[in-house]
């Protein structure tokens, strides 16, 4: 197979979304270095192993290889430059791995489409590798590998990311109407990437929300050739049809023949949660043991758990490790910090929640620690008792932040909702619930607006009578 230099530029196509004429791929294959001039990245904490792959990429016309030891250093250089190639050691220092590194670049879109992404692994991890991997890499180098199969291997890669660059372009865009017609053209022109390409037009299905449509498709390959992100893909479906016991049945077989599929755990946990077992759901996170710590969002999402199932410890716990974790990056978001001020002012430990503001000093912009300053100070007020103080804040807050209300997350929201129906603004509450609902609110959102009507309830229904 001829090796193609994968160009920077958008290819030109015709409407269908093939190369405009055939000879553009010839045009390609005038040079045989398929790195020429571009830069790779190389994730692996063993030296001699990246001076080797060093030496390798560059013969293979690399202009430069970067070197990366950890999860924290990839994400550093990709938030800085793109690469055409990353190639990546399943193993890697802390808690992550490979597999993991590449579902949350995928799943985050901090991965170019352009960008070719190789897993290096043992044989022994192989196997278990490919039958978990929703978000696959490109290719698998297994140890020990030569310069030869890093030559070929790089060569099919590339050739791949080209031959389907109009398919991967409109899969990342979101133009999921556009995939099936495109995999059709592509099919009859490249049918050895079949199997590919039936992925994702059955993918673009399901995410144009033609769910009848994906599910009559999952069932036809599942009776022939199951695999597991079929039936992570049916649990999805079912889901969305709320079909749950069907996206139990499945996902609990998933899980357990497939532990390390991280995506059908947490999947397992979203349904489970759905059917109010917050408590299965948080055990099912929690069976992960380190792997579960290593993203930002699950780590979230059992903090709002261990909330629902009422344990703060183990709430604040997760969300130390969130706000340590995304400190200076651009994950770090402030509800993490007014989620565990709730908790600490809860349990009169003011001291702790101070900590918090220094915290965010180095982390959020002024606008916004301002106005975390401001919530917190009305969460210690409601803490204390001094519920008439709290609500005269919290209309100064509104009347100081009129401006600024809409552009907040409705994470954000949801914590000043709270405080509103905690010193009885109840219309300013509702009305902030209208908002948050307009944008898809988490499992965890809604949760937290329910608690927060029903403990107002609960206290007005509680409250005498006023005689006539």
């Amino acid at each position: 197979m001829s090796p193609i230099e994968l160009q920077a530029t958008r290819i030109e196509t015709e409407p269908n979304g093939l190369p405009a004429q055939a000879d553009r791929m010839k045009q390609a294959v005038k040079d045989m270095t398929p790195l020429k001039g571009k830069t790779a990245l190389v994730v692996d904490s063993a030296l001699a192993t990246r001076r080797a792959l060093q030496d390798q990429l560059s013969q293979l016309g690399a202009k430069t290889v970067i070197f990366a030891s950890s999860v924290s250093e990839v994400e550093q250089h990709l938030a800085s430059r793109e690469f055409a190639l990353l190639v990546c050691e399943y193993q890697l220092e802390g808690d992550r791995n490979g597999q993991q590194l590449l579902e949350d670049l995928r799943v985050n879109k901090k991965l170019a489409w352009s960008t070719a992404f190789m897993m290096v692994t043992g044989e022994r991890s192989y196997g278990n590798v490919v039958a978990v991997a929703e978000f696959e890499p490109d290719d698998y180098l297994i140890k020990p590998f030569t310069a030869s199969t890093l030559s070929d291997r790089v060569v099919r890669v590339f050739n791949r990311k080209a031959r389907l660059a109009t398919v991967y372009e409109a899969m990342f865009d979101g133009k999921y109407l556009d995939v099936p017609g495109i995999c059709e053209e592509l099919e009859a022109h490249f049918p050895q990437y079949l199997n590919e390409l039936e992925r994702m037009r059955i993918e673009s299905f399901f995410w144009s929300g033609q769910y009848d449509k994906t599910e009559q498709e999952l069932i036809d390959k599942l009776d022939r050739s199951p695999k597991p992100w079929m039936q992570l893909l049916l649990a999805k479906v079912n889901l969305e049809k709320k079909k749950f016991e069907e996206a139990n049945e499945l996902l609990a077989d998933v899980v357990k023949t497939n532990p390390e599929y991280l995506a059908a755990c947490d999947l397992f946990a979203d349904v489970l949660w759905e059917q109010n077992k917050p408590e299965e759901a948080l055990e099912i996170l929690e069976k992960m043991g380190a792997k579960a710590l290593a993203s930002t969002t699950r780590l979230r999402k059992l903090a709002d758990l261990a909330v629902r199932v009422g344990d703060n410890t183990r709430s604040k716990n997760y969300l130390t490790k969130v706000i340590d974790r995304s400190r200076n990056t651009s994950l770090s978001q402030i509800h993490d910090y007014l989620q565990l001020s709730k908790i600490y002012v809860q349990e009169g430990k003011h001291e702790e929640a101070e900590k918090l503001t220094a915290k965010m000093r180095s982390t959020v912009n002024s606008s916004e620690l301002d106005l975390a300053r401001a919530m917190m100070a009305i969460q210690k007020e409601i803490a204390d008792g001094r519920g008439a103080k709290a609500a005269d804040k919290l209309a100064d807050f509104f009347k100081s932040n009129t401006e600024t209300l809409p552009a907040l997350g409705p994470d954000t929201l949801t914590s000043l909702l709270e405080l509103c129906f905690a010193v009885n603004m109840d219309s300013k509450g509702y009305e902030l619930a209208s908002q948050i609902t307009k944008h898809k609110p988490s499992k965890a959102m809604l949760d937290r607006i329910r608690s927060a009507i029903a403990t107002f309830k609960g206290t007005q229904s509680d409250k005498p009578e006023n005689d006539d």
